[in-house]
């Protein structure tokens, strides 16, 4: 495509995830890429194709922007403050109307091409861009928007149900969270899968079992203190282990704010010695611990496809995951890993059991299987390719 394309690649913040910064990077080798949003620390993209046009936290800042955005847009195209102006007043409060204007006046002024909106639950403000301003609006399906959130609230399920149906085309981590999107109205002839991308730091750290799994069986999870990861299913898995006797240890990493609910649960199981809560640590680090473990345990209600989980594949670790939403795309039983039911402690213990009851060569054999199928499936060049391919058929639309 010869024309250079600006592309919003929005997600509220500045930088993002890991995933979000690997696409803007990848994306501005060919395209401009127009960050919005706040701007958490200072980083350096080294690319003439990335522009930030960050918005301040602090009101007084704010409002000198928003002073300066608005001078620069009615000189440019007062037709288009005033449309701004007129549905940001649909707010009920003076605040959410702040709010909303500062939000979109940047992007009104500068006016992408393309606006690649990164979460679900924000998408009803920027609805507007499409409507009044004819910009392409791309949303990402992922995990928790989609899967739960919706169920939690009626509103939420409510503004989806009315503005899927408009949206220009969907991309989704995974295609069961491709169908569950279409329960809300997204049109399946927009959703394109474009898997996530697993950095190659972690395809490098690639480590073949040589020998067997030594005891105690050292268990890891990882992810935020949420209800939705299924932490104490885990913990009950934990508890029958050891009530049969099994040596096992059990580490959960991101609890930076302690969890109350699993700390009493820990210590009613008399699970101290066995079980530890942590909170997060830098990717590095979070790496040698992982390849110091023995098994990674997901034992989440439901996800996407779970990031921590391609990254244990990526390193050769192995893999028992609960089958929600998209696991099943990437764990298979008996090639690349051990799937277990939703909410079933003793499914988990019994396949921690045969994990480690497993022969050496055929645990190599699966966990080579699974390091293959991150390498081509989840290829961060291969996706990257996708996600140009995909704008630019976008905006030819």
């Amino acid at each position: 495509m010869s024309k250079k394309l600006k592309i919003a690649i929005y997600s509220g913040q500045i930088p993002s995830t890991t995933f979000i910064e690997s696409l803007i990077k990848a994306v501005a080798k060919t395209h401009q890429v127009i960050l919005f949003g706040s701007q958490t620390k200072a980083v350096n993209y080294n690319s003439t194709n990335i522009i930030i046009h960050k918005t301040p936290k602090g009101n007084g800042l704010k409002l000198l922007y928003n002073t300066w955005r608005s001078l620069k847009l009615v000189v440019r195209r007062p037709r288009d403050l005033w449309h701004l102006l007129k549905d940001v007043n649909k707010h009920p409060s003076a605040y959410k109307k702040w709010q909303a204007y500062s939000r979109l006046l940047p992007m009104v002024l500068y006016k992408p091409d393309i606006i690649h909106i990164q979460w679900a639950k924000s998408l009803e403000e920027f609805m507007l861009l499409k409507i009044q301003y004819n910009i392409p609006i791309i949303l990402s399906l992922r995990g928790a928007h989609i899967n739960y959130s919706p169920i939690a609230s009626r509103a939420l399920a409510k503004s989806y149900r009315k503005n899927f149906p408009q949206v220009t085309a969907f991309h989704a981590v995974s295609d069961a969270i491709g169908i569950e999107a279409q329960k809300y109205g997204a049109p399946p002839d927009r959703i394109t899968v474009i898997h996530s991308l697993v950095p190659q730091v972690f395809l490098d750290a690639y480590q073949p079992i040589q020998q067997r799994i030594s005891k105690p069986f050292k268990i890891i999870s990882v992810g935020r203190p949420h209800w939705i990861k299924g932490y104490p299913d885990a913990i009950y898995a934990i508890a029958a282990l050891k009530k049969q006797g099994f040596a096992v240890t059990y580490q959960i990493i991101g609890m930076d704010t302690p969890d109350e609910e699993l700390l009493f649960l820990i210590a009613e199981l008399g699970l101290q010695k066995q079980v530890t809560l942590r909170g997060n640590v830098q990717q590095a680090e979070l790496i040698k611990i992982m390849q110091d473990q023995d098994a990674l345990l997901l034992s989440s209600l439901e996800e996407g496809i779970a990031n921590v989980v391609l990254e244990a594949m990526a390193i050769g670790l192995p893999v028992i995951s609960t089958n929600c939403g998209g696991m099943s795309e990437v764990v298979i039983p008996n090639k690349t890993g051990f799937l277990v039911p939703v909410r079933d402690p003793e499914a988990m213990a019994q396949a921690i059991l045969e994990l480690y009851a497993l022969p050496i060569s055929n645990l190599q054999q699966q966990i080579q299987r699974a390091h293959n199928l991150i390498k081509t499936k989840f290829n961060t060049e291969t996706n990257m390719a996708t996600f140009l391919t995909f704008y630019e058929n976008i905006y030819k639309k």
